[in-house]
């Protein structure tokens, strides 16, 4: 008889796992950058915000000298922007930023200043009414690029306006002073206008016609400087002129020309303007169009297309229509529509 078949015993396996290799850790430096932050020329930026892209990082300028600090910035090429975009004094432009191997330190920033910034039509400037105080002309620092006419951009036929000279009592003053200086007045074309020799004083005839443009000069012996004046009637078109308002307290200038050009300034300082571009328009309807075409900053949800109307007192109202407001608390411009306007007068006929 054939025995029955023996079961195996079982065995064991013993498996041996191979351990994992653990990548070794890699020590990636990190370095700090700082600086202070000036809203003007002598003061300080306090609560600013500024960005490190495209890392994303943030920091935060104090209340005592303006100064920030990033931290743990690792090697690389950056670009740092400052919030608010723009002060009163200037707008800050992005810088870069390279770190390599070290901590940056004294890595600054200061505003542009205003009237060095681009913009639109030429500003309607006007002389600081809180100042009983002129200028000589030797006083002035680079009179030759600092002084200009003060005077309107457009006039009707039969008005007329005093045109002056002016310049800032510093390099980077904002307010402007009359100069008190030898002058010789000229107007070209001589048909149709004439000038005062003595006080400056512009006279348009009445039989001047619109679209007709004057070149006011004042030769003041070691240089010369001009300004143009367009001439347009104000049945055609009344919304030419310098707005601001007052109620709602928005805007601070709405310049819009008789060659269809306009100029907006929230926060003004000296010749800055916020944005600018052409406008068109319908007296029939009402409709009016703003058509941005170049900016510093701009508020957010602008809007440029709605209605205007302008009643027996001349206020000028908006509708539909949002330029935005100055929002202090975060230094922006921030959203803000339905705006009421008054006629500027700078100029003393």
């Amino acid at each position: 008889m054939t025995p029955p078949p023996v079961a195996p015993t079982p065995t064991s396996l013993s498996i041996q796992v191979k351990p994992t290799a653990v990548p070794p850790t890699i020590f990636v430096p990190g370095y700090s950058v700082s600086g202070d932050v000036l809203d003007s020329s002598t003061s300080f930026l306090f609560g600013g915000t500024l960005t490190l892209e495209p890392s994303g990082q943030t920091a935060t300028t104090d209340h005592t000298f303006g100064e920030y600090e990033f931290t743990d910035v690792k090697d690389g090429e950056y670009i740092v922007t400052v919030t608010p975009t723009c002060v009163a004094y200037g707008c800050y432009k992005p810088k870069e930023l390279i770190v390599d191997g070290s901590d940056v330190i004294e890595f600054h920033f200061a505003p542009f200043v205003a009237s060095l910034l681009k913009g639109g039509p030429p500003a309607a400037r006007s002389i600081d009414a809180t100042s009983s105080r002129v200028l000589a002309l030797d006083e002035i620092e680079f009179a030759g690029t600092s002084v200009l006419l003060i005077g309107p951009n457009d006039m009707e036929p039969g008005g007329s306006a005093r045109l002056t000279v002016a310049g800032p009592a510093c390099l980077r003053c904002a307010d402007l002073l009359e100069v008190v200086t030898a002058t010789d007045w000229s107007v070209s074309p001589p048909v149709g206008a004439s000038i005062d020799a003595e006080t400056g004083t512009l006279s348009i005839s009445e039989a001047a016609s619109a679209g007709t443009t004057y070149t006011v000069t004042a030769d003041l012996g070691a240089f010369a400087v001009t300004k143009e004046i367009s001439i347009y009637s104000a049945e055609e078109n009344p919304l030419v002129g310098v707005w601001t308002e007052q109620e709602t307290g928005n805007v601070a200038t709405l310049l819009l020309t008789s060659g269809g050009e306009f100029a907006a300034t929230i926060n003004p300082y000296g010749s800055y303007q916020d944005y600018w571009g052409d406008y068109t328009f319908d007296s029939s309807t009402g409709v009016l169009e703003l058509i941005a075409q170049g900016w510093n900053q701009v508020a957010p949800g602008g809007d440029g297309i709605g209605t205007f109307s302008i009643d027996a007192n001349g206020q000028l109202s908006l509708s539909d229509i949002c330029l935005g407001k100055w929002d202090q608390p975060t230094q922006l411009l921030v959203d803000n529509c339905e705006h009421k306007f008054i006629k500027q007068s700078y100029f003393r006929n």
